[in-house]
């Protein structure tokens, strides 16, 4: 695997199936505060999801701090933002972001940047244009509602995963509301811009863009500062060899 530099960011797609068999390693890895929260899901599917995200997480990092990956130590900011405690890090500022929603889990690691990541499967069943005239700015559900009707859901999942990534990458949580700012997408391209509604500047520290992972699942990718390289990983065949 080749080092993270400054001008990359590294995303891990998981398919979580195909990790089924490293359950008990991933599970061992676990500290007793992610046991307790892994015990208190009441369905076994979730416990088991929760297992294999928050275990694949640790060893995806152990690669970037050189650290067993059991040793490290993770603190949670105001608004729940996941870091690596200084110990753990070794003098390193490794930042990463995971997300998790049904079999799937991504996970992006940088250097020195602040990173924000989101996956989400597709629903048949949301109502893609009342979540979108309730949640979204009104620019972003008027694009909804002008695309054919059988592409408005992953044209709302597009837009719903950039935001979630933004949130996540700033740490502020959804107390920057949904509808407080918007996305710009480039026309034919995963770039986008992100636009405050209330004053209509560009926040230029940010950039998004969304990300080709698998048929009916979207994601998208946060980061703080310049546009950098992106690589994507399948930690099924680049994680255990």
């Amino acid at each position: 695997m080749p080092a993270l530099s400054r001008q990359d960011v590294h995303v891990w797609f998981c398919r979580l199936a195909r990790h089924e068999e490293q359950r008990d390693a991933l599970a061992a890895l676990l500290s007793r505060d992610e046991e307790a929260r892994a015990a208190r899901f009441a369905f076994e599917r979730d416990r088991r999801r929760f297992i294999l995200s928050h275990g694949l997480l640790r060893v995806i990092l152990a690669r970037y701090v050189d650290r067993e990956a059991r040793q490290i130590e993770f603190a949670t900011g105001a608004h729940g933002k996941p870091a690596l405690t200084g110990r753990s890090c070794a003098g390193q500022d490794i930042q990463f972001s995971l997300s998790h929603s049904g079999e799937y889990a991504v996970m992006a690691v940088a250097a020195g940047l602040a990173v924000g990541v989101d996956v989400e499967v597709h629903r048949p069943d949301v109502d893609a244009l009342k979540l979108a005239q309730r949640f979204f700015s009104s620019e972003e559900s008027g694009q909804i509602t002008q695309a054919q009707q059988d592409a408005q859901l992953a044209l709302f999942y597009r837009y719903w995963t950039a935001k979630e990534a933004y949130l996540k990458g700033r740490g502020v949580g959804l107390s920057l509301g949904l509808d407080r700012f918007e996305i710009l997408f480039d026309d034919g391209s995963p770039l986008a811009h992100v636009r405050m509604t209330d004053c209509g500047a560009l926040d230029t520290n940010w950039h998004v863009q969304s990300l080709s992972l698998a048929d009916d699942v979207s994601g998208a990718l946060a980061v703080e500062g310049p546009a950098c390289q992106v690589r994507l990983w399948d930690s099924s065949t680049d994680l255990f060899r």
